[in-house]
Formats: structure tokens, C-alpha cells, sequence
């Protein structure tokens, strides 16, 4: 009869378990993605976690889109066997796989685009761990979407300032701020800036500028005085200390009652001032020369004035609404956007002018995404 030892005796088998390794697992199933692509902003993401689903306009379609091109319920999007299958679901203008018109249910392959109405998509099919990384990323760079979203001010209607703006960004979160305020009963600031470089690092430093100019936290500064403001800027923020960004910036202070405009740049281009009536005089270039901001320390700022009469209009703007390329490859310049600020001054204007001067600019340039941010602010001086 074999002793315990015996038994035991090269009879112990070990087993180690290849990495990801699970008893009895279940199959993971893929992840389905649509990326919708425009030609002007950046894609944006539509994991499809939750299958099927109707894409439609209105509810109870799972997916939204806007617009007469989209039917109500438009396309069905379900999951068989791993694959994504898509129908259309009797939609007016149809849904289409590669190009080509959906007659029955049909099975979408990675990379495929997908058309429904005037919305283009492109369809992925990934691993779970493969979209996981995407998916933190894309919630974090929604709440920064937001937080930008929400500091930035809103239009005014009323008042002896109206104001309006229109922003798109060149990545999903650029680096353009801007705001404006009444700092007191009289006085009414307004600013612009724009950092070095594109995506969050630089749309994060231009939230923190925005932030102190909103806030007015700059010590032993008077924000009625433009060129204070700018040298209290560029000792706050200094490049050395932060990421080596800089920044350019356009401030102003406008007196209700004098009706006089202070103002001061920081490496930034002129805003315009425009009459009313553009036969008196054409746009004038609001600009005074100092440096960039953050670049060098303990340098002045300086600061004029101008007279602003009744009915004037103020453009503000970055440069990345004149620095364009044209669709025949030109080069555009500031000079190339003047004629379209005379024609907004003195024609039919309101609230949405800005986005209309972003319909004629866009209408000029080359297609796909602009090179750079785009904003515009228009003040109007009753």
C-alpha cells in the first residue's frame, strides 16, 4: 500500500492560465462605433452600446439628427452573430451603405461609410479593450467642452452694449477665449485672446486667462486701464511656468457715458470700429502695438482711445478667421474679410451675424476643417 508521500510523488500538476483567461467565460461581443463626419468641425463619436437602435428625428428613435433630409424614424441598426446589420425603415430619402442605396437588411463591414440624409458616417467594429481607453478620453473631453461652454458669456440684446459672437473650434476644444462685462455702472470691458497651439493644453491656459479677466483676481491692477491689464497678464503668466504657451490678446474698456473706447493688444491684430453709415468712413483699425503676452517680463503695455458715435459696430475676431486657404489654394489675408465687416455694418444685422459673416468665410475657404479657431464678436453701440 503507497505511502501519502507516494501518492503525492510527481503526480502534482500545476496549471497557469494564459493572460485574459476566464472559467466558462461568455464570448465578448465587439463594440460598434459611428463616427459622424463634417467637413468643418471634428468627428464626433456614437459608440453604439445599446443595440438595436432607430436613428430618426424625433423620439423614439435612439439616435437624433436635425433636419429635413432625415425621416422620423429613418434606419434600424441591430447586432446578429457579432456584425452590425443596418435597414433602412422606409426613410424619404433613403439610407446608404458605401454608396449605394439600402433595398433590404445588409451587413456593414468595418470602415464602411453609412449615409443617412445630408449626415455622412463612418462605422468601426471594435474590441471592448480597444474602445475603453476612447471612451474615458471622449467623456473627458465632453466635460471640457462643457466647462468651456459654460464661462463663456452670453449675448446681449438691451442696454448701451449689445453684443454677439460665433465660436468654432479647429479641434474639439480650441484655443480661443473671450468675454465681456459691465465693471461697474459705467464702464463695460471686452477681450479676446488666443493661446499658442491647438487642443486641450492650450484651451485649458486660455480658461485660466479667461478666468482671472473674469474674475478681475489680477492684484493692484485697474481694469479700466487696458495697458494695466495686459502687464498684469504677463507677469501672472509667464510662458516659462506655463508649458512655454503664450498668448496673444485684444482688451477693452468701453465708457457708456463718454463714449469712449480704451483699449490695448498684445501681439494681436486690430479689432474694427465701423459707422453706422459706411460712406462717412471705412473700417478703422483699432490697434496698438506691444508684445505677445508671457513671452518677456517687465516689459509696458500701451493703450489708446477712440471716440465711438452713435450706431457704430465693433468686429472682434481671431486670426483664424482671415488666415484661410481659398478653394483655389490662395492665401487669404486680413484685408480679404474687411469688404465683408463694411457689408454687415451697414446692411441687415442682429444676433446672427456673426454666424452669417462664418457662412460667407466658410463658403470661400477650401473643404474640410479650418486650420485654426474661428471667433468672431460683434458690439454694437446704440
Amino acid at each position: 500500500m503507497p505511502t501519502d508521500d507516494d501518492t503525492l510523488d510527481a503526480h502534482t500538476v500545476s496549471f497557469i492560465p494564459p493572460e485574459g483567461w476566464r472559467p466558462n467565460a461568455p464570448p465578448v461581443e465587439p463594440v460598434h462605433l459611428l463616427l459622424l463626419l463634417d467637413d468643418n468641425a471634428p468627428p464626433k463619436r456614437f459608440p453604439l452600446h445599446a443595440l438595436p437602435s432607430v436613428i430618426g428625428r424625433t423620439a423614439p428613435a435612439e439616435i437624433l439628427l436635425d433636419g429635413g433630409t432625415v425621416s422620423r424614424r429613418h434606419c434600424r441598426l441591430e447586432a446578429r452573430d457579432g456584425q452590425l446589420i443596418v435597414s433602412d425603415m422606409g426613410s424619404t430619402n433613403g439610407t446608404f451603405v458605401d454608396g449605394e442605396r439600402l433595398t433590404g437588411p445588409v451587413t456593414v463591414r468595418d470602415g464602411a461609410s453609412i449615409t443617412i440624409g445630408a449626415y455622412r458616417f463612418r462605422y468601426h467594429r471594435r474590441e471592448q479593450d480597444e474602445t475603453a481607453d476612447a471612451d474615458a478620453m471622449e467623456r473627458e473631453l465632453h466635460e471640457a467642452t462643457q466647462y468651456v461652454a459654460s464661462i463663456l458669456p452670453g449675448p446681449i440684446h438691451q442696454g448701451p452694449v449689445r453684443a454677439a459672437w460665433f465660436y468654432r473650434p479647429s479641434t474639439r476644444i480650441g484655443g480661443d477665449a473671450f468675454g465681456y462685462q459691465m465693471l461697474d455702472d459705467r464702464y463695460f470691458s471686452l477681450f479676446l485672446l488666443d493661446v499658442s497651439g491647438h487642443g486641450t493644453a492650450a484651451a485649458m491656459h486660455a480658461m485660466s486667462v479667461a478666468q482671472v479677466l473674469r474674475e478681475r483676481v489680477l492684484p493692484d491692477v485697474d481694469f479700466r486701464d487696458p495697458g494695466a491689464v495686459l502687464a498684469g497678464l504677463n507677469a501672472r503668466f509667464p510662458m516659462e511656468r506655463n508649458n512655454d504657451l503664450f498668448f496673444t490678446i485684444w482688451y477693452g474698456v468701453y465708457d457708456c457715458a463718454g463714449r469712449v473706447l480704451t483699449f490695448a493688444a498684445g501681439g494681436h491684430h486690430a479689432a474694427y470700429l465701423l459707422p453706422a453709415d459706411n460712406k462717412a468712413w471705412g473700417p478703422l483699425p483699432l490697434d496698438v502695438r506691444n508684445p505677445i503676452v508671457g513671452m518677456m517680463t517687465g516689459i509696458p503695455f500701451h493703450s489708446a482711445e477712440v471716440e465711438v458715435p452713435g450706431g457704430s459696430t465693433l468686429h472682434l475676431f481671431s486670426d483664424g478667421v482671415f488666415e484661410i486657404i481659398g478653394r483655389d489654394g490662395r492665401q487669404f489675408g486680413i484685408d480679404d474679410i474687411l469688404p465683408m465687416l463694411a457689408a454687415s455694418a451697414s446692411g441687415p444685422s442682429g444676433p446672427d451675424e456673426p454666424e452669417r459673416l462664418y457662412d460667407r468665410i466658410r463658403a470661400l475657404a477650401r473643404p474640410g476643417q479650418l486650420d485654426d479657431d474661428f471667433s468672431v464678436l460683434v458690439f454694437r453701440f446704440p
